[in-house]
């Protein structure tokens, strides 16, 4: 109990503590690693995806949506794409895609922008997120509080290596986290179907690379979060969809483990 206390109370001050000067910088994030590909869902308006993060500077404000962030590192990230006469083509992702945050510091949208896919010559995309990859917020000309070089330090240096143990090793938490992402990714992001609770989103989420090398423990607590979902959203209707259950779930389970991170920075 001592632990979920200490969670609401960190929790919302990440979430609350955006009260402060609008300009200043937001916290930077790491993202979750991939584990293997994952899709972009693409259409007339580009490609876009969901990437799993969580917060490295926990004095810093919680990211306003659309807090735009660039990569620390543009090899990071790799964006993996398919031509149309078959060909796979591989190349750093920061030149041709944006970040911006999606549901505070849980969670980051990617999106390739149409323009960049005709240019490409690409029919299909996926990203790939390498285990340090890391997000620091675009610098405004007018920010009371930038950030300094001795915070990106930490929190890009011991900060972002700690981060990995909680979020990229293989584990129930980290595993959880990615193959719920996986179904997040795998609904539209504004529309309901009949079929969202039929079992296929967990279905194709073990399908994937990251379902292969994921720990039994966050395999089944996955499995557990979807079967809650469908009963939330079909039997007991405290849901309204999958997605918004599953977003909420996913994200609750970041700002869980986030705080046992937090927590293990106290001897730094």
């Amino acid at each position: 109990m001592m632990r979920a206390s200490l969670f609401g109370g960190l929790a919302a001050a990440a979430f609350l503590i955006g009260v402060g000067p609008a300009a200043a910088a937001p916290q930077i994030l790491g993202i979750v690693a991939s584990n293997g590909a994952l899709p972009l869902a693409c259409g007339s308006h580009g490609c876009r995806a969901d990437l799993s993060t969580f917060c490295l500077q926990q004095p810093r404000a919680n990211p306003d949506l659309g807090q735009r962030y660039e990569l620390s590192d543009v090899n990071s990230v790799a964006l993996v794409g398919t031509t149309s006469d078959g060909r796979t083509v591989r190349l750093p992702a920061a030149p041709c895609v944006s970040f911006s945050s999606d549901r505070g510091f849980t969670s980051v949208e990617v999106v390739l922008p149409p323009a960049q896919l005709a240019a490409l010559g690409l029919t299909a995309a996926a990203i790939e997120v390498e285990r340090q990859a890391s997000l620091v917020p675009e610098a405004a000309a007018n920010d009371p509080s930038p950030q300094s070089q001795d915070e990106i330090a930490l929190a890009l240096g011991t900060y972002r290596l700690k981060g990995s143990k909680f979020f990229n090793d293989r584990g129930e938490a980290a595993d959880a986290i990615r193959l719920t992402n996986r179904m997040i990714n795998a609904l539209p992001p504004h529309e309901r179907q009949p079929t969202d609770t039929d079992g296929h989103l967990m279905d194709l989420a073990l399908q994937s690379d990251a379902a292969a090398l994921s720990d039994p423990a966050g395999i089944k607590l996955a499995r557990a979060y979807h079967e809650s979902c469908k009963v939330k959203v079909d039997v007991t209707h405290h849901v309204d969809s999958m997605l918004s259950c599953l977003q909420g779930t996913h994200d609750r389970l970041v700002a869980n483990t986030n705080v046992d991170f937090w927590r293990s920075l106290n001897g730094y």
